[in-house]
């Protein structure tokens, strides 16, 4: 949870800093956020821990997700599949 929060805080931060974000897609369709529809995101990546892994220590073996931070509202969106940059 710890490595998570580190993401999310890192995330905000460069938020805060004004960038400019790109356009995603994932599956061949534009990723828009679910709240106010932006389309400009900052990518970053999560852990996705489970209790046995964690609980032998292995959570580096876990999977993990790509994420996309909306620029406008701060939505994060959570993906499987790794976003593709778009123009």
């Amino acid at each position: 949870m710890k490595k998570l929060f580190n993401m999310l805080a890192a995330s905000a931060s460069a938020m805060a800093s004004g960038p400019d974000g790109d356009k995603f897609e994932v599956a061949g369709l534009p990723v828009r956020c679910a709240h106010c529809r932006g389309e400009l995101f900052v990518e970053g990546r999560a852990q996705l821990n489970t209790a046995g892994m964690s609980f032998l220590n292995l959570d580096w073996a876990n999977r993990s997700a790509a994420t996309l931070a909306c620029v406008a509202c701060g939505r994060i969106e959570w993906f499987l599949a790794d976003p593709e940059e778009r123009a």
